[in-house]
């Protein structure tokens, strides 16, 4: 895949993706956070929360931390090959992704469906750091997808299988009651096109400058 058909790519997914959070936020995100709602106290929360934390910050953290130091080591001892290109996928999917989440959560600052809730709370607040206002984009759903797209691409025939593990925690989030839907769109975004733009990077720069 050339940069110009990774650019139109990641342009074309980027507008779909506009148009589904335009869509969900305008329409569909506070029926379906209500309907969460009526679950608090439920065993599809407590089953959502236990699902959740398979994506946490620090499960995903420990990983790109082992896949960043493993892949260089393994590169400059043995060479740069499918082992070492590998391990860095994975770190710079994922590292790519938390960085460029962590800021675009404090930019939006959108309240989290608690804050609707307790005080009517919905929408951006605009440069937040607070946890209950920096709802967009999920991080729990872009980790995931960083992580599971990298797998995919990796393993592309049994790419379903970590596919449907981050559908599975995107879904979480919002049983949980920790995110509306349009949260989990962008962070699946996210977290595909850096790995995306992780694995073009890896593999297709060196082969097209060693010629």
């Amino acid at each position: 895949m050339t940069t110009k058909q990774l650019s139109f790519y990641t342009l074309a997914g980027g507008v779909a993706t506009l148009l589904l959070v335009i869509l969900f936020y305008q329409s569909l995100d506070l029926p379906i956070a209500k309907a969460a709602h009526t679950l608090k106290g439920t065993f599809a929360v407590t089953l959502s929360k236990l699902i959740s934390d398979l994506a946490s910050k620090h499960v995903i953290q420990t990983i790109s931390f082992f896949a960043l130091i493993g892949g260089a080591v393994d590169g400059l001892c043995n060479g740069f090959g499918k082992r070492s290109k590998a391990l860095l996928l994975v770190a710079l999917s994922t590292l790519s992704a938390m960085l460029i989440g962590d800021e675009l959560k404090w930019f939006f600052g959108r309240c989290r469906p608690p804050m609707f809730f307790e005080d009517g709370s919905y929408g951006f607040t605009w440069f937040s750091d607070k946890y209950l206002q920096n709802s967009f984009p999920s991080g729990h759903t872009l980790r995931i997808f960083s992580l599971t797209a990298s797998l995919a691409l990796l393993l592309p025939r049994k790419k379903y299988i970590p596919l449907l593990l981050a559908v599975l925690v995107g879904i979480s989030r919002v049983i949980a009651g920790k995110h509306y839907p349009a949260d989990v769109i962008f962070g699946c975004f996210i977290g595909v096109t850096c790995s995306f733009w992780a694995y073009y990077f890896i593999y297709s720069v060196p082969e097209r400058s060693s010629h």
